[in-house]
């Protein structure tokens, strides 16, 4: 057995933070949500839910609309390409981690404790 660690690969760090994490993968579900259903089943503040949104924004993982019905501000929120992209490579990311892991437990390529 080698004392060499292996080498996992990173995941995505803008992605794996969990309040991200879960907007994007609700988001990954549907075509579009908007952000009263976002807060609802991510449980994020208002507040909390409004900085991850812009980070995301800003990275151009999302596309963020915003229209007025009713006297109110409407926001609805989809992945860009570049999400859904993002996400993509993520998922394979943390796909081949678990694989490492479940390699690792059967007795390849890791060194156990007796």
């Amino acid at each position: 057995m080698s004392d060499i660690p292996c080498q996992l690969p990173a995941p995505d760090r803008l992605i794996h933070e969990p309040a991200r994490l879960a907007i994007l993968t609700v988001l990954s579900s549907c075509v579009a949500a908007d952000f009263v259903f976002l807060q609802g089943v991510t449980g994020l503040s208002k507040g909390n839910l409004s900085v991850q949104l812009a980070n995301l924004e800003q990275a151009g993982m999302v596309i963020m609309t915003r229209e007025i019905i009713d006297k109110k501000t409407r926001t609805t929120v989809r992945l860009s390409d570049r999400g859904v992209k993002a996400m993509e490579e993520y998922w394979r990311t943390m796909d081949e981690i678990r694989a490492r892991a479940d390699n690792g437990a059967n007795g390849r390529g890791s060194r156990r404790v007796k």
